[in-house]
């Protein structure tokens, strides 16, 4: 009898609820500790404990040791893409662009849809306006690669948020399609540089015990002249 496929493994690993729970709550791109996990999904740290194993030995976690605490977060790009496609498949049970839009209008959803972040890079629907804008005025450009650039334009207009020594070359930005837009926002690890200064500079702000991500008083004047216009002028 032949061994149980990989891919069987790896989706009874995902199918269970608790640990569905767990690694939604990992798109985020953050690291967290097993207990505050355990307090998410609503289950005993023992049991949370065992979920977490399971999921560092199917590969879809990753576990980082600091002092008296373990940290948890996703393995990798690769995860969070597939955990983000399977939404999208989970999500088109009910067949149609008016029971789509009817699930995003819930007021427990409408944040999630408008800006949140995904394994660490901006994502919804202010998540797909930068990568428009950041294309439209040429601060980022299309490679034969499947990836982006920043063009000369582009570092000098981003200036602010682009740390000291980073080396924006490589593989650092390409397209992620977005679960609630069905359109692509930026992915890689541009993009969560982005994301991490702009939380820092307090232009958005995360919404606790959640993906989403508020957009603050400093961060529509700043981002007002561009992503944000629609809404200024509303």
């Amino acid at each position: 009898m032949s061994a149980e496929p990989r891919l069987a493994r790896v989706a009874a690993a995902i199918a269970d609820p608790t640990r569905a729970r767990v690694l939604a709550r990992l798109l985020d791109g953050r690291l967290h500790t097993a207990g505050e996990l355990a307090a998410h999904a609503g289950v005993t740290a023992a049991t949370m404990s065992a979920h977490l194993k399971l999921l560092v030995d199917e590969g879809l976690a990753r576990v980082r040791p600091q002092g008296r605490h373990r940290y948890f977060g996703l393995a990798d790009g690769d995860v969070a893409h597939a955990l983000e496609a399977l939404l999208r498949v989970a999500d088109g049970r009910d067949a149609g662009p008016a029971a789509d839009l009817k699930r995003w209008q819930k007021p427990e959803m409408r944040g999630l849809r408008h800006a949140r972040s995904c394994y660490g890079h901006l994502a919804g629907e202010l998540g797909v306006r930068w990568r428009e804008t950041l294309l439209t005025r040429g601060w980022v450009t299309a490679s034969a690669e499947g990836r982006y650039d920043l063009s000369a334009e582009g570092r000098v207009a981003l200036a602010e948020l682009m740390p000291e020594g980073f080396s924006a070359s490589g593989r650092v930005l390409y397209d992620c399609v977005d679960w609630s837009e069905r359109r692509d926002h930026f992915a890689g690890p541009l993009a969560v540089v982005w994301l991490e200064a702009m939380v820092a500079k307090g232009w958005l702000r995360r919404a606790p015990d959640s993906r989403e991500l508020r957009v603050t008083p400093p961060g529509k004047k700043v981002l007002a002249c561009s992503v944000l216009r629609e809404e200024s002028e509303g």
